[in-house]
């Protein structure tokens, strides 16, 4: 898993800065209203002053040129140290808490180190977002602001990857679905129902029929959101919890159940086309694997529609019958583009 060069949100691109940013950034950063609350920013700032931070600070990965439909809008940066501005004009609309969460997203799934941050104080809308984003107060200093030319009062702040997963919970909506984090004292007895029901239990590695609450609550806690993988999601219709969709690490696989009372309506293929996508951007993701059990063909069916294709042959291991033959899917990055722009 390595970090990339370009992130897509919602809203914003995330590239790597080049030189078509010069006029921009020279201009929005010998303003005072914004360089004022930046610490290392110059002012006057030059045409010298941006070279060097293009080829000599801002590394492809760590740092990038925010974007929205219209264009540039400010730079964000992360690595030891979380840092943007935004152009005046792009204030206010959440692009700096939209961004940094994809570029905080990133990194931890890449590195579980703590992020330092801080902001000058009197600056509440850095403030506001840095709180979103769960981080927290370590303590006041002060601290040189270049363009000022002047030590100011500064708030000094950390965000572990726990506290950014608990203040920044995943969500998937899609048009009749919520896939989110579980939760295991409320959702224990709907999982064990379901995934305990001796239709679905036998189509999976993991589960037994019953499933005893035991090992549905082992189970919980070991595949909860934590930023990285190796987790599941629930998924929810119409406020009713009725599957989950998971996906591991070493080998990256993916997999998925569903309540029988809600088979052929096509909910798997739309939560896994919303899910995949997700997976693919947050953890740069080049190929994933999938098997069914040779006698659940419906779910080979999900896999081929989602662009998965078949690889092989072989002998899995469900604990509710003992060892079963399977078919082996791989969707690679091709087809992940093809999800991509489909779900899209």
């Amino acid at each position: 898993m390595t970090l990339r060069a370009q992130l897509q949100t919602a809203r914003l691109r995330l590239r790597p800065v080049a030189a078509c940013d010069q006029a921009a950034v020279v201009a929005y950063l010998n303003d005072l209203a914004i360089s004022g609350w930046l610490a290392r920013v110059p002012v006057p700032y030059t045409a010298a002053d941006f070279h060097e931070f293009a080829t000599q600070i801002a590394y492809p990965g760590e740092t990038f040129t925010i974007e929205d439909a219209q264009g540039f809008v400010g730079i964000i940066g992360a690595g030891f140290e979380l840092g943007y501005w935004l152009a005046p004009h792009a204030h206010g609309k959440g692009y700096a808490t939209e961004a940094a969460r994809a570029v905080l997203d990133m990194q931890f799934a890449h590195d579980e180190s703590t992020v330092a941050a801080g902001y000058f104080a009197g600056n509440q809308a850095s403030a506001r977002v840095l709180a979103k984003l769960g981080f927290v107060e370590t303590g006041r200093s002060l601290k040189h602001c270049r363009a000022l030319g002047q030590d100011r009062p500064h708030v000094d702040l950390l965000l572990t990857p726990e506290a950014f997963c608990a203040a920044n919970p995943l969500e998937i909506i899609t048009p009749r679905l919520r896939l989110a984090p579980l939760e295991i004292e409320r959702d224990w007895r709907d999982i064990a129902r379901i995934g305990g029901d001796p239709r679905v239990a036998p189509m999976t590695n993991s589960h037994l029929s019953p499933w005893p609450e035991a090992e549905v609550r082992a189970t919980l806690a070991e595949s909860q959101w934590c930023g990285r993988l190796g987790f599941r999601l629930g998924i929810w219709f119409e406020g009713k919890l009725i599957g989950a969709v998971g996906i591991w690490d070493d080998p990256i696989e993916t997999g998925y159940f569903l309540d029988p009372a809600f088979w052929g309506r096509g909910i798997a293929t739309e939560a896994m086309a919303a899910f995949l996508p997700q997976m693919v951007t947050r953890f740069g993701l080049a190929e994933v694997f999938a098997d069914h059990c040779t006698d659940n063909p419906a779910s080979g069916a999900v896999l081929r529609k989602l662009g998965f294709g078949q690889i092989g042959e072989g002998i899995g291991e469900s604990l509710a019958r003992g060892a079963v033959p399977i078919v082996i899917y791989r969707l690679d990055l091709p087809k992940v583009n093809n999800l991509l722009k489909w779900h899209s």
